[in-house]
């Protein structure tokens, strides 16, 4: 399942002041971008000229949602990934 194989991938988050942006990074130096405010919602992929895993995240993701909370991404494939913040750090968590 997807959000398995990304759960596997990811190194870190890096959430923005306000919690409206995030960086889920993995561990080929490619990340995913997600943005969530009030009038916008995306996500975009980024990775090095040698090529990353992000990319092919993207098409496979049927929606998300960020907060002060967690990122939940929700996979075409019926898998969901969350991603909790908090004072013990990130925790990555997939459910199928």
């Amino acid at each position: 399942m997807w959000a398995e194989r990304v759960r596997r991938q990811a190194r870190r988050l890096k959430v923005g002041r306000g919690f409206f942006e995030a960086q889920l990074l993995f561990v080929d130096g490619s990340f995913l971008h997600f943005r969530h405010d009030p009038h916008t919602r995306w996500v975009q992929a980024w990775a090095p000229d040698a090529g990353g895993a992000a990319p092919e995240f993207v098409p496979r993701i049927e929606r998300f949602r960020l907060n002060r909370r967690h990122l939940e991404v929700w996979f075409k494939d019926g898998s969901r990934l969350e991603v909790r913040l908090g004072a013990l750090g990130t925790r990555f968590r997939a459910h199928e």
